[in-house]
């Protein structure tokens, strides 16, 4: 049993490093087509097939396809910013087919079908993703870190936030400007499962990995940063009890910039643990040097963390004189801190500790005899 798993592993490590080390060039459709609706999202590998997958369980259809997405599609001229982007494994295993059909009387024959059939479904995923991203117009900005890894990502996963800090040329004209998201990765591309008789719960398995790419442009707005500069100024109250509800904040805010702010919308997103029950505050104008107040209620999540401050975001959604649906940003903090109960139940080792000493000082002091009289004391009395 200890030698047919040795050859299960060496087999399958065997498998990968042949398959894998040498690339297959990518069908010229495949590279043609930009829009990732109209993409495989996976190459279909070498012609010629290995022995080890010429008698397969199933034929496999389908794999990873990759589409990206950035967070924020817009930023201002003459200004270092970070792009966002994710990534969602949008591919799926479209169909699966019989190739042979194993025998009902030989066990090691079901069990290693089943295995594979198994491993099949695994094709969809894209491993190893690398997203390189390129300016179409390198002369309008730069992009300082062009590459960024999402790691595997199954089907239907989404990856994190991924972050290409970018400066943006003071000369460059406001507009539309094309980006390219270079996807690289590898997925399965066959699994071939081979009973043993004398083992039939411990098959040979054979992985067949192979190498794709995909090209996705990306729409970026390039824009003249307004001239109105929305800034918080305080909050009140300075701090809030944990696991406490309905408590109403009021934000002042102020246009430290040269135009108006009009339809001004502020939404406030706290860290976790915090809920916003009433969000919106909307302000019809907000001149140059002119301040507001805006006034929201949240809720203290009873699992925050007391002691130390929390992050208030403020996402302003506005219109200057020259242009409408303009976004900014600013922040608060807001420090929470525990309850009476909380505090109580928190620190109730103190009041024991003291309670305790006050007990044993008191003891003490009445076991402390009386002071006598001096016999001066007693002859004056007499």
């Amino acid at each position: 049993m200890v030698r047919a798993s040795t050859i299960i592993v060496s087999a399958a490590v065997f498998m990968f490093s042949v398959f894998i080390s040498s690339p297959q060039p990518l069908p010229a459709a495949f590279l043609a087509s930009q829009n990732p609706a109209n993409q495989t999202g996976y190459s279909q590998g070498s012609l010629s097939i290995p022995a080890q997958f010429s008698g397969d369980w199933y034929e496999v259809s389908g794999g990873p396809d990759l589409q990206v997405s950035l967070a924020r599609s817009s930023v201002y001229r003459n200004e270092n910013s970070s792009l966002e982007l994710t990534v969602t494994n949008v591919g799926r295993v479209t169909s699966f087919k019989v190739l042979t059909q194993p025998e009902p009387s030989r066990p090691e024959e079901i069990l290693a079908a089943q295995k594979e059939l198994q491993l099949e479904a695994l094709r969809s995923t894209a491993q190893d993703v690398s997203i390189r991203l390129l300016a179409q117009n390198s002369s309008a900005m730069d992009i300082k870190r062009e590459v960024a890894y999402a790691g595997s990502l199954r089907d239907g996963q989404v990856s994190s936030v991924l972050q290409y800090p970018v400066e943006v040329y003071e000369n460059t004209e406001p507009g539309f400007y094309t980006l390219y998201a270079i996807a690289n990765y590898t997925y399965q591309q066959d699994v071939a499962v081979k009973p043993h008789s004398d083992s039939p719960e411990n098959p040979d398995v054979f992985y067949w990995y192979n190498s794709a790419s995909q090209t996705i442009p990306i729409t970026l707005h390039v824009e003249k940063r307004s001239k109105v500069d929305l800034k918080a100024l305080s909050a009140v109250p300075g701090s809030l009890i944990i696991g406490s509800k309905n408590n109403i904040v009021k934000v002042a805010i102020q246009n430290q910039g040269t135009d108006t702010a009009k339809d001004l919308v502020a939404r406030l997103r706290p860290e976790t643990g915090i809920y916003v029950d009433m969000d919106e505050s909307p302000i019809p104008t907000l001149g140059p040097g002119e301040k507001a107040e805006l006034v929201y209620k949240v809720d203290v999540s009873k699992d925050a963390v007391g002691g130390r401050p929390y992050r208030f975001t403020l996402l302003f959604d506005f219109s200057d004189t020259y242009r409408k649906n303009l976004q900014d940003s600013d922040h608060v903090y807001i420090t929470l801190q525990l309850g009476i109960a909380d505090m109580i139940l928190a620190y109730w080792w103190v009041a024991v500790i003291v309670g305790i000493v006050g007990l044993a000082v008191v003891f003490r002091m009445r076991r402390k005899p009386a002071p006598q009289a001096n016999e001066h004391t007693r002859e004056g009395a007499q």
